[in-house]
């Protein structure tokens, strides 16, 4: 059974707790970046997947999937990959069906979560330029870095301007989704992996600057919040780099980026974090049995404590895992 909504809320607050919430989440859609603008059943399959997966799987808070929104629009801009192209990017509108179909979708996943404590995925505007740079399940994830980078050393007030133009979108859709029930949003950013652009730099002139005009606005609409600095498929990030992030609960790849949970909690100032799990295929939670993964949780826990800590893992599960496994995680949690 998940914990009431005060305990969790208690949680995410940064109180103490007897018992530690836990979640998980998975993407539903075969191909995540499936457009819905040109395939609007991805939206059934997105809603049909978290409706099943509540039933299966009793998390104790939601953080729902944006299938069908990763791509962002690019009004104006025919080839995102063409610098030339770039100058004619235009602003969305209120009324764009990228901004009013992410409402819906989050109205309805909230529907699903019932009275789980939600929050709604946005990401930074570094990503929804890099990803579409390439061609997803067709090309290296990694080859959007390079080209990002690419792309800024050869013209760095260019890419300033479309992160700028996307940032402004990105605060219209973090107000649009706050006049639904959720509870808040999950952001998600990530250092551009490329040697180019992963230095203190363009953090500090680029990166930082845009992610924290984006969170001001979030901060603005929504007293709670949770930060997830991503760590997905390997990627690394300078954790300490993230320190004046304003979000108010963090999230990141323990393992990857050095900091255990209470580390993380220390070096972020003692705000609540999420997280410790390894999500990929070689981590325990995917490959482990019931007792290694339930040692597993009671070391993170013991090492933590009990004071605005949650559980969860350091990203998205993959698709096949196991219920049994997160069922097994949330288990030790509350015992």
């Amino acid at each position: 059974m998940s914990l009431s909504r005060e305990t969790v809320l208690k949680a995410l607050h940064n109180e103490t707790v007897d018992q530690i919430p836990a979640s998980f989440w998975r993407h539903f859609a075969d191909n995540e970046f499936t457009n819905a603008a040109t395939t609007p059943s991805v939206l059934t399959t997105n809603l049909n997947g978290h409706r099943d997966y509540y039933q299966a799987v009793d998390v104790d808070f939601a953080k729902t999937m944006l299938d069908g929104y990763f791509p962002y629009p690019f009004h104006g801009v025919n080839d995102p990959k063409s610098i030339t192209d770039l100058h004619n990017l235009r602003p969305i509108e209120d009324n764009d069906p990228w901004l009013t179909g992410q409402v819906a979708l989050a109205e309805k996943q909230k529907q699903l979560a019932g009275d789980r404590p939600t929050f709604v995925t946005m990401f930074s505007p570094l990503f929804l330029l890099k990803w579409a740079l390439i061609e997803h399940y067709q090309e290296p994830l990694l080859l959007a870095d390079k080209r990002f980078a690419d792309m800024y050393e050869e013209d760095p007030q260019l890419v300033l301007h479309v992160l700028k133009v996307i940032s402004d979108d990105q605060k219209k859709v973090a107000k649009a989704l706050m006049t639904t029930d959720i509870d808040g949003i999950y952001y998600s950013t990530q250092e551009i992996q490329d040697e180019r652009t992963s230095n203190p730099q363009f953090f500090e002139e680029v990166m930082e600057p845009i992610d924290i005009d984006v969170q001001n606005t979030i901060n603005a609409v929504s007293p709670l919040n949770i930060l997830h600095i991503c760590g997905f498929d390997g990627a690394d990030n300078h954790l300490d780099w993230f320190v004046n992030y304003p979000l108010q609960v963090i999230n990141w790849a323990t393992e990857t980026d050095g900091y255990s949970l209470a580390a993380g909690k220390k070096l972020f100032g003692d705000r609540p974090v999420m997280g410790g799990l390894d999500n990929s295929t070689k981590g325990i939670l995917y490959s482990g049995t019931k007792q290694q993964i339930q040692d597993k949780v009671h070391a993170l826990i013991s090492e933590a404590g009990n004071q605005g800590v949650l559980l969860g893992a350091d990203c998205t599960v993959p698709r096949d895992i196991d219920y049994d496994h997160l069922r097994w995680a949330i288990e030790a949690a509350h015992n």
